[in-house]
């Protein structure tokens, strides 16, 4: 990204012309090469997406090494396809959507796999660029919201598709006897009694007291045969 961002500044090549096009045969090439591509205007553009990316591309590799390239290959040309399709009839340059994208994959997952980690990661990653979501509203005429909104839905198809690879929920007991067919462990309520050891300081009378505590069923003893040396 900075490279391209110093060259297209430094030497005036007006890269711009090589964004998403929509609807338009010479558009297509900006699927490839338009996030790669930056206003140079001023700095503002380049500079407000150099920080997501990089947190968000770490998180995802980081955290999702099975399918992290998967992922981010799969958002970055959706999202540029999806562009080219129903975007507005204008140049689309930037990396926002692909960010969209990335975002939405990691808040997606983490809550489809009902890992604590992976959603402490999606609620860091909300906590962060939250205020991103007003990125798909048309506020601003200049600002490219649709590729930011088709990134945000490529980032859930992902999240949904690949939601069975990688970092899964962790099972609780009763769930893995069930898969390994093992019948789950009767308990029962085992009562002691213990001699009187309190008296009615008005009758006299002698008061028991009973102690109720929990016991797990003894695991079933299996009758083996001696072997005969």
């Amino acid at each position: 990204m900075w490279l391209v961002f110093i060259l297209d500044y430094s030497l005036g090549l007006k890269l711009y012309k090589y964004g998403v096009y929509p609807q338009r045969n010479s558009g297509l090439i900006g699927i490839i090469t338009a996030p790669f591509i930056h206003s140079t205007k001023d700095f503002s553009h380049i500079f407000s997406n150099s920080g997501p990316i990089f947190i968000l591309t770490w998180l995802l590799f980081y955290h999702y090494r099975d399918i992290a390239t998967r992922a981010f290959v799969s958002i970055f040309l959706l999202t540029g396809i999806s562009l080219w399709f129903l975007g507005r009839e204008n140049y689309h340059v930037g990396m926002s959507g692909v960010i969209y994208g990335l975002t939405a994959f990691l808040v997606f997952s983490g809550f489809f796999r009902k890992n604590m980690r992976v959603a402490g990661i999606s609620l860091f990653v909300i906590f962060i660029y939250g205020s991103m979501v007003w990125g798909v509203l048309p506020w601003k005429e200049q600002v490219s919201w649709e590729g930011h909104l088709l990134g945000l839905f490529s980032g859930l198809i992902m999240a949904v598709l690949l939601k069975s690879i990688g970092p899964q929920p962790e099972k609780l007991r009763y769930e893995i006897e069930e898969e390994l067919g093992i019948e789950p462990e009767l308990e029962y309520w085992k009562e002691d009694f213990v001699p009187p050891t309190t008296i009615d300081p008005d009758s006299g009378i002698e008061t028991p007291v009973y102690v109720y505590r929990f016991v797990p069923k003894p695991p079933p003893t299996e009758n083996k045969e001696p072997k005969n040396d």
